[in-house]
């Protein structure tokens, strides 16, 4: 069998990712090599290539075409509408338009999804526990996803008054632009940042982190964020989440249908802290959020 993996970031971006479902696949009997030939295809942050990527994979002859975000779900659908796509992880494919619905996504894609509009207005309200005396938070967005970017500081502004907040949206539509943005949120006196939960910013995050920490912001992401360097971390575990997908792909691969495979969620999230980077920045958080954290990383 031939799989097909098309990739928004570069590859060392979701490493541990797509460690975690190359994993999953060998833990289901698909040995690399034997069972399985892996096609891959990588944009490198670029997401202009996702559509000639995945015309590229449709006419490796692939059996299965896997992706993940937005944009690379989007192009894979362009791209062919009899192949089955399995989407390895996808913020709210409905409302993207992807899927019909999640109980029955119907045509050739399923896979797993995570309600990115709910997780992005927790974030507020967990940053706000963390920094009670809080009121200017930057959210740093790719504006090369602009819909999704543009829903998630919608819905973050929606919980914003009421926690007092007032947000300012910094975008960086390449890593080369990361340095300057974040020299921005110091100039313009931004207490803290909040990375949203987008391909690109996801697979830059030690950078990201490693930027906040020099300028002095605490700063709110997914899971794997928090890991990565940055102050907190919400949200499920990706590579939890990509394993999961492996097992989708096992079934996709031995006949199953998209159409009749329901869009999965993840049920589990976790609250992570970052000892080590809330040394770096001087500062402390309430006692409440260290004991409310499931893990502390010392």
């Amino acid at each position: 069998m031939r799989l097909g993996v098309l990739g928004s970031t570069t590859a060392a971006g979701f490493a541990s990712q797509w460690d975690a479902f190359r994993l999953g696949l060998r833990e289901l009997g698909w040995v690399e090599g034997r069972d399985l030939l892996i096609v891959w295809r990588f944009a490198d942050n670029q997401p202009e290539r996702l559509p000639a990527l995945a015309a590229e994979l449709v006419g490796e002859r692939i059996d299965l075409l896997v992706t993940h975000g937005i944009p690379g779900t989007r192009a894979a659908k362009a791209a062919t509408a009899t192949l089955p796509i399995l989407m390895a992880s996808v913020a709210d494919p409905v409302a993207a338009g992807l899927v019909s619905s999640y109980a029955r996504p119907e045509g050739n894609i399923t896979g797993i999804a995570f309600l990115a509009h709910e997780l992005a207005a927790k974030r507020l309200q967990l940053l706000k526990e963390a920094m009670p005396g809080l009121s200017r938070t930057a959210v740093l967005s790719n504006p090369r996803n602009a819909a999704f970017s543009q829903a998630m500081f919608e819905a973050m502004t929606a919980s914003a008054g009421a926690l007092q907040l007032q947000l300012q949206r910094f975008d960086a539509p390449d890593p080369a632009d990361y340095a300057a943005v974040f020299a921005q949120m110091t100039a313009r006196r931004m207490e803290a940042v909040v990375i949203t939960e987008e391909a690109t910013l996801i697979g830059n995050a030690p950078a990201l982190a490693g930027l906040a920490l020099k300028q002095r912001l605490p700063s709110f992401g997914n899971a794997e964020f928090a890991q990565a360097g940055g102050l907190l971390g919400y949200g499920a575990n990706r590579e939890a989440i990509f394993r999961r997908a492996a097992a989708l792909a096992g079934k996709l691969l031995r006949g199953a249908k998209p159409a009749d495979l329901p869009v999965e969620q993840p049920t589990q999230f976790e609250l992570l802290l970052n000892a080590r980077t809330l040394a770096g920045l001087g500062m402390s958080v309430p006692q409440s959020m260290r004991l409310r954290a499931d893990r502390v990383i010392e």
